[in-house]
């Protein structure tokens, strides 16, 4: 054997790069004790050896690359590629591939895999991942030679030629050779990859494992949906786990060779990895991280309980932060008592977010509570770990939580889910760790003497945060991205992220003291009033506010609505028109066009989601509020948003009328009642601001999804397998180190992505509260056919349900029916005029949806958790706001039966 055909063991992993990536990483691999298969490497210099015996020097991969696109076309490609398949190996370099092939063989290899490792492969900075062919099964010679000419001949795949030609001049200059490994062949039980950083959000904490039966060529290719699962990487729990279909399987034996076959219907929806494999995989993946000092992307196989290595290359195109210092103190028995939610903050970012989003608004949240909890006094450990990601679903962990506002004496979880929504109240009371409250206390003159300081120039600090933030947010609005360079864009980018921080401070700064406010008026209330009677009357406290931000684009549209009943043309087109198709370029001209003009100036920036980056605003598809438009012509109501408001001012001041009537007689006496206005007061001024802050803080959004639209645009230009949204499966790092040109093609990074998103949509949620992992969903339905939740706004309405899931189909939503979605953020308020109630998901009694509302009079219960699930569009139910319940009356069935009854029993003329 000569010296181009090197035991992969033998190969100085720095000093032989002319046997190409992959042959490197399993050189060290090897080299370290790991468990690779045998294998040999095959050095570049033979590929290009055969490559100049068989081709012309213009139909060389360099002279190729260097040739104007248009010369090089799929069809000469493909010609090229098929002589260099039928091609003869030359007697010295067949005789040195079957020398090492003979090896594998009485070693005791019953076949090998002829895998690429090109040149250009498996580096730091790129991958090719699934660009080149590997072979599997070769148990002969003859298939051993037209192995090696098929992985050659991969070079000339249109896809390989397009990613080195993304890579520029750099790429031809390093060498574009095409090294192969010859490994023995793992006929695997078992077989996927394990990401030792999350490849969806880039978190370094969490480690992500795909696995299927047979062969990992149905994972890495796609052509099966694998078992899932997210492991914390300090502990080894698994937080996660999503079992596939697994359909089918590639399996390999002596008769057969390699053979594709359906798996059993029974064995599909068993778990593929075993724990004791899953915990040896867990192991193995920190250590080859640890290794290499980098995140791997790693292929395994595991036959019996036997894991093996097939490769281990960086992953590639994630900017990953510094990695977590962890004391490890979440051993797995802790990790299994954490309580996860989303029950307020799945209002914030509903659904399944995309990577762009999550590395935006994950890192926001954290430092916000940190700040938070801060402002409070309490202390907050540098590993604690705030906001996890469930199938690719925001949760806080309320056990962390918890245990740092117990620093606060009286603050307990049953305080603080009281306000905020959310279950397993019980478990957080009794078996959270308590911290103790003498750091708290001995800090709190100074907190105290900060919160008076900060509170006392708070209008000063807000006055001069509007003036920057506007003059920021207008200079930003001004760039004309088009133009700009990739350099300059990210410098854009950096903006914009400097833009938001600021902006969430102050709103923290205003939400920490609304929090406290609140809490010191349910505290009072708690101690007037008796239970049955204390949330009723702090629903109806909160209620009656002028001027809410959140309110603003639903009473404009309504009075646009107004507006439109006396302009009889632009009436008749809006009523005429679906929504889907209404723009303002075709509303006659009239003072209906002009009001729908200013409102978008105003409003545009809004949407349903609209904390998703990736989601359209209304001026991108204005179909909600034209659907909630056309909702208020067709609608027979005469009470307006002002008379509404009236009676609800008037529900306030009886309540607050009823609380002051409740104070002991010394307390009134002594100006007990004065300090409950004031109190209230502030309650009402805090949610006012923090509501028009929160405005803010989507409009930084969408300065964020202009920005990536833009990169989209060039990413699409030079990567057409992107997509033209290619961005938002980018984390706002990976954007960075893109348009700085720090990483090279992310086209398979971004697919990836882009298939985990979806599968993600398509799994049914997990419960809004839960413990350890998410557990199968399971619809929940009280005995008496109703589902609890919290009452958010008060009143009872009897009506038909028409459950939405996506603002698009707002369309279908008819005046007076009980709309009923999963959450309800600002962009969905709009449509809370036209409805008779509102049923909610997730939500709770202080979120934007709640306090819109009350405002408008419309009865809502928030945080049932399942209505959506439970509840089918044209049932009719019941929505009691002040019992916090929803009732099926009549299933839609049921409803229609009945209908077609009387209809049958009609006499006809």
């Amino acid at each position: 054997m000569g010296p181009h055909v090197r035991r992969i063991e033998s190969l100085v992993p720095r000093r032989t790069p002319a046997f190409g990536g992959k042959a490197k990483n399993l050189a060290a691999l090897a080299r370290a004790g790991f468990p690779v298969p045998a294998a040999y490497a095959v050095a570049a210099e033979l590929c290009d050896d055969f490559l100049r015996a068989t081709l012309a020097p213009d139909e060389q991969p360099a002279a190729l690359l260097a040739a104007p696109s248009r010369d090089v076309t799929p069809e000469r490609l493909a010609d090229i590629a098929a002589r260099v398949r039928r091609a003869p190996l030359t007697r010295a370099i067949a005789a040195d591939v079957h020398a090492a092939f003979a090896t594998l063989r009485n070693e005791g290899a019953r076949a090998i895999a002829v895998r690429s490792s090109s040149l250009r492969e498996d580096e730091q900075a790129r991958s090719a991942a699934g660009l080149h062919d590997t072979v599997l099964g070769v148990d002969h010679e003859d298939a051993l030679d037209d192995a090696l000419r098929a992985v050659w001949a991969s070079s000339f795949d249109p896809r390989v030629l397009g990613y080195l030609r993304a890579l520029g001049s750099a790429s031809a200059e390093a060498g574009l050779g095409m090294g192969v490994v010859l490994q023995a062949l793992v006929p695997a039980d078992v077989a996927g990859v394990l990401f030792t950083v999350n490849p969806l959000s880039a978190d370094p904490g969490e480690m992500v494992i795909n696995a299927s039966f047979g062969l990992g060529k149905t994972v890495v290719d796609g052509s099966v949906s694998p078992d899932t699962y997210r492991v914390d990487k300090a502990s080894g729990w698994v937080r996660d786990r999503v079992i596939g279909d697994k359909a089918r399987a590639i399996r390999w034996d002596d008769e057969r060779g390699v053979f594709e076959e359906d798996v059993p219907a029974e064995e599909r929806a068993q778990e593929s990895l075993s724990e004791d494999v899953l915990d040896r995989l867990i192991e193995l993946g920190v250590r080859i991280e640890d290794h290499f000092g980098d995140a791997r992307d790693i292929e395994w196989a595991v036959v019996g309980r036997n894991v093996y290595v097939l490769q281990a290359r960086p992953v590639t195109a994630i900017a990953t932060p510094p990695r977590r210092t962890s004391s490890r103190r979440a051993r797995r028995a802790d990790r299994a008592r954490i309580v996860w939610s989303n029950v307020n903050v799945g209002e914030a970012l509903p659904g399944v977010a995309t990577p762009f989003t999550w590395s935006v608004l994950s890192g926001f949240s954290d430092r916000g509570f940190r700040r938070a909890f801060g402002a409070l006094g309490c202390s907050v450990p540098k590993d604690a770990e705030l906001v996890g990601n469930f199938r690719g679903r925001i949760y806080l962990n309320m056990s962390e939580f918890t245990a740092i506002a117990s620093q606060v004496p009286g603050l307990r979880p049953r305080v603080l889910l009281s306000l905020g929504g959310g279950g397993e109240i019980d478990r957080l009371e009794h078996d959270v760790e308590r911290r103790g409250s003498a750091a708290f206390l001995a800090r709190l003159p100074m907190t105290a003497s900060r919160y008076v300081r900060e509170n006392a120039r708070l209008g000063e600090r807000v006055a001069q945060f509007e003036k920057w933030f506007e003059a920021e947010r207008a200079r930003i609005d001004g760039i004309d991205f088009r133009v700009l360079s990739a350099t300059a864009l990210h410098r854009v980018l950096g903006e914009v992220e400097r833009l938001l921080d600021p902006t969430g401070e102050v709103l923290l700064n205003v939400y920490g003291n609304l929090l406290a406010c609140v809490v010191a008026l349910r505290g009072l209330v708690g101690a007037v009033a008796d239970k049955e009677r204390a949330d009723a009357l702090m629903r109806e406290l909160l209620t009656g506010l002028d001027d809410v931000d959140s309110a603003a684009p639903g009473l404009a549209l309504y009075r646009i609505a107004r507006i439109a009943r006396g302009d009889l043309r632009a009436r008749d087109h809006i009523l005429r028109t679906p929504p889907a198709e209404l723009r303002i370029a075709s509303i006659p001209e009239g003072p209906t066009r002009r009001a729908l003009i200013d409102f978008f100036a105003r409003y545009g920036g809004r949407g349903a989601r609209e904390a998703e980056i990736a989601e359209p605003r209304w001026r991108e598809d204005p179909t909600l509020p034209f659907t909630t438009l056309r909702l208020h012509l067709m609608s027979e109501h005469d009470e307006g948003p002002e008379e509404v408001q009236q009676r609800q001012h008037e529900v306030r001041d009886r309540a607050q009328a009823e609380l002051e009537s409740l104070l002991p007689l010394p307390v009134r006496l002594s100006g007990g009642a004065l300090a409950v206005r004031k109190l209230l007061t502030l309650v009402q001024d805090f949610m006012r601001l923090r509501e028009h802050l929160r405005g803010h803080v989507v409009t930084v959004l969408g300065l964020y999804r202009e920005v990536v639209l833009d990169a989209s645009r060039r990413l699409a230009a030079m990567e057409p397998g992107c997509g033209p949204d290619g961005g938002f499966f980018l984390t706002v790092d990976e954007l960075h180190a893109l348009l700085k040109g720090d990483v090279g093609p992310v086209s398979v990074l971004i697919r990836r992505r882009r298939l985990q998103y979806e599968r993600d949509r398509a799994l049914p949620p997990p419960p809004d509260t839960f413990v350890g992992f998410p557990p199968p969903v399971e619809a929940e339905e009280l005995p008496d056919g109703a589902l609890r939740g919290l009452g958010a706004s008060t009143g009872r309405v009897i009506g038909i349900a028409r459950v939405i899931e996506t603002a698009s189909d707002a369309t279908s939503l008819a005046p007076g029916e009980v709309l009923v979605v999963q959450q309800a953020d600002v962009g969905w308020t709009p449509l809370f005029l036209a409805a008779a109630a509102i049923v909610t998901d997730l939500g709770g009694p202080l979120s934007h949806a709640s306090v819109v509302a009350r405002e408008f009079g419309v009865p809502a219960v928030v945080n049932v958790r399942h209505g959506t699930r439970v509840i089918r569009t044209g049932d009719r139910i019941e929505v009691d706001g002040d019992a916090g319940t929803v009732r099926i009356v009549e299933r839609a069935h049921a409803t229609r039966d009945r209908e077609e009854h009387a209809r049958d029993a009609t006499p006809r003329a």
